[in-house]
């Protein structure tokens, strides 16, 4: 009896020891965060998109900075606890979770509103695009660029590059807004250029052929689309700008519509009376709706004292009305968005267009539609050429000025 009570002491201690050397090991004894450059990889089924980050820490606060091309986005909404890393990335619904150690990362990026996780991994110290080998390849003109879905009609772009050595950035335009920024090299007779922003992660290969380009852009996981470009100075695509020749009886927004997505809004057309409205159509979840609204915010900032205001209309994936409000909730209290942000509805570019009578649907998120002091609609803006785009963001720019100085003039 005496030697079963020992052996069950024994049996007891041990577990206890176990337990308490445990609890130790991964409290006391968690990696550190290594600061400074990481390689991450958003690993697709069909291809790996790289990008680079740096963490930070500000005392005990942790922060990461996500680099593509010119941009550097900050993130500072970072949580690490023991080995585990969670990275809320900028306003979107998404994050990356993911386990470290003091040279790599394991885990997640996750898109909430889209119900998609997406394995993701990092390196510490190791650069996005190692040296590949000399070229002779230069890129010094846009390319005209024509897209090919499987099943869709084919669709033009343009791709705007700058290039050092084997090193490549820059973006690419099309009818539904630019692609932001992209890093990259070339090497031997090839092309490689990737982008993360936190809802999109893009990857651009190609090669050279004697006609110009061709290769495959890689836009989710499972989704991609053959491409073909050559050089050409002169490439365009059509203006944005649409000037609306008044109809009295079909160009006033129908602004009951335009609020359904709560039953709780309400919108007075008749507080916009005597004022221009700018009216923007976005979503919570799209970079160059953000792109935009961070334009439109400081551009409101500096004219308050106009006879201007904003309105912006959101329309929103995985949709339910409780779902949306959040959204833009945590939008505006993020952005210091002063201005009124309603739920349209759910994401859907012919729904968007049902408050305008004489539209059947828009081109794109984000799209402006501009009305005069008696509101009615004079100008429709269908895509939106981001800061990446350079001189065409300047003229962006200068032409929404002009036409809100035209119209606030009237």
């Amino acid at each position: 009896m005496k030697l079963l009570l020992l052996k069950v002491s024994l049996v007891r201690m041990k577990r206890i020891l176990l337990i308490l050397f445990t609890g130790f090991a991964f409290s006391g004894f968690s990696q550190e965060l290594a600061k400074g450059s990481w390689h991450g990889e958003i690993l697709y089924d069909q291809a790996t998109v790289p990008f680079e980050f740096i963490i930070d820490k500000n005392g005990e606060q942790f922060k990461c900075m996500i680099i593509n091309g010119d941009e550097r986005k900050l993130l500072d909404v970072v949580t690490v606890s023991g080995d585990s890393i969670w990275i809320q990335l900028d306003v979107f619904d998404a994050e990356i979770r993911a386990k470290f150690t003091d040279q790599s990362m394991t885990g997640n990026w996750i898109k909430h509103y889209r119900k998609s996780s997406i394995p993701f991994q990092a390196s510490y110290g190791v650069s996005r695009y190692p040296n590949r080998g000399r070229t002779d390849v230069k890129i010094n003109e846009p390319w005209e660029i024509t897209f090919t879905p499987s099943h869709a009609l084919a669709y033009k772009g343009v791709g705007l590059w700058e290039q050092t050595g084997s090193k490549v950035s820059g973006t690419i335009m099309t009818g539904v807004s630019d692609f932001r920024y992209f890093e990259g090299v070339v090497f031997g007779d090839s092309i490689e250029v990737s982008s993360f922003d936190g809802a999109h992660a893009f990857l651009l290969q190609g090669v050279k052929t004697d006609e110009g380009w061709q290769g495959i852009f890689h836009f989710d996981n499972g989704y991609t689309e053959d491409w073909t470009a050559r050089s050409n100075p002169e490439a365009s695509l059509p203006d944005p700008w649409e000037v609306v020749k008044v109809d009295k009886g079909k160009h006033r927004p129908f602004f009951d519509i335009l609020s359904a997505g709560s039953k709780n809004q309400n919108i007075d057309e008749s507080d916009f009376f005597g004022k221009v409205l700018i009216i923007q159509l976005f979503g919570t979840w799209c970079p160059n709706s953000l792109d935009q609204t961070r334009f439109l915010y400081q551009w409101y900032q500096e004219n308050s004292q106009r006879d201007v205001e904003i309105l912006a209309v959101s329309y929103e994936t995985n949709f339910s009305e409780a779902y949306g409000l959040s959204r833009i909730e945590t939008y505006k209290e993020t952005l210091d968005i002063n201005y009124p942000v309603i739920l349209g509805g759910r994401l859907s570019k012919s729904q968007a267009a049902v408050g305008f009578p004489f539209m059947e649907k828009i081109e794109a998120f984000p799209t402006l539609v501009i009305l005069d002091k008696d509101g009615y609609v004079r100008y429709v803006h269908s895509y939106f050429n981001g800061p990446a785009t350079g001189k065409y963001y300047d003229q962006f720019v200068a032409q929404f000025n002009n036409i809100i100085d035209e119209l606030e003039a009237e």
